[in-house]
């Protein structure tokens, strides 16, 4: 079977992502599993890992000068977004089957003067505004995140039944609609009817009514609590989350090492390791590159699924 071709690109190079990138390509699991083109500038590889550049084809994307590790600035955005736009280009033109992200800085982005909090909003802007969504996945736990990088107090605002129905409709799309879905609960008791507030009776449980009623395996709401020890058991295939923490946590606590974020709804799959830059670490070498390994498997593993 041909292995596919896979556009890994270093991210934000003030944090872990090239010495990460590198550790996981090292490994004979994750260099069996895809060919890989490293996108990125090979000077923030060639001390970690000089070998890489002989064994790797590379994309050179030249970084601006100044960038030091643990700290995020300007250049290292700047490389950032110019690495994941070269890769998005291979990915469009079908130079290769799929990207893979190594984590970015929200301070470095914003100091680049980019509008967009992360990858996943840069990559709908890079492939024409498409509707997608972020999906963490560990284990056999699949959980969306409905809102992604905004305050606790905004989510409330920002969950509609159009949201849930979209996000369940896309990840029918790539994985089947006789998947079995839950839909989690905003509030504690799942509002108790009611009364620990009204968004699972105004806006939750009219989503999940409307996806059964057009041929959906949903349940909801439920509380989290009882969506993910039941998804982790295998009850569910997917579960959706109404904002950020409320997936993050339980599946970092059961998947330390193994948390993968897939961007559902592009014509090609991308993944990142589940983690951010942690600029406290950057350089020291005890970052541990499993996620970003279980981010290569994982695109190497299911990109069929999300050609378009």
């Amino acid at each position: 079977m041909t292995k596919p071709r896979l556009a890994v690109t270093l991210g934000d190079p003030s944090g872990i992502g090239p010495e990460v990138v590198a550790a996981a390509l090292a490994r004979r699991d994750v260099s069996t599993s895809a060919r890989v083109v490293l996108v990125g500038d090979p000077a923030f590889v060639r001390n970690r890992a000089p070998s890489l550049l002989r064994s790797v084809e590379f994309l050179k994307v030249p970084a601006p000068s100044g960038i030091v590790a643990g700290r995020p600035s300007r250049a290292a955005g700047i490389a950032a977004i110019e690495s994941l736009a070269a890769a998005v280009t291979l990915a469009m033109s079908g130079a290769v089957d799929g990207i893979v992200t190594a984590p970015a800085s929200k301070v470095s982005l914003a100091l680049a003067g980019s509008k967009h909090t992360g990858h996943t909003e840069l990559l709908r802007e890079a492939a024409g505004g498409r509707h997608v969504e972020m999906m963490m996945t560990a284990g056999n736990i699949r959980a969306i995140l409905l809102t992604r990088h905004i305050p606790l107090s905004a989510v409330s605002r920002e969950i509609s039944a159009k949201k849930i129905i979209a996000a369940a409709r896309l990840y029918a799309d790539i994985f089947g609609k006789s998947s079995r879905l839950c839909v989690c609960a905003l509030n504690p008791h799942s509002g108790d009817d009611g009364l620990i507030g009204s968004e699972e009776t105004r806006i939750i449980t009219p989503a999940v009514r409307r996806l059964a009623a057009s041929g959906f395996r949903v349940r909801g709401p439920l509380s989290s609590d009882t969506a993910f020890s039941n998804a982790a058991a295998g009850e569910f295939d997917a579960v959706l989350a109404m904002y950020h923490d409320q997936a993050m946590i339980p599946l970092k606590v059961l998947y330390p090492r193994s948390v993968v974020n897939v961007t559902l709804g592009l014509p090609f799959v991308r993944t990142s390791p589940g983690h951010g830059t942690a600029c406290d670490i950057a350089g020291s070498g005890v970052a541990d590159e499993s996620p970003t390994a279980e981010a290569i498997k994982f695109a190497a593993r299911n990109w069929r699924l999300f050609r378009r």
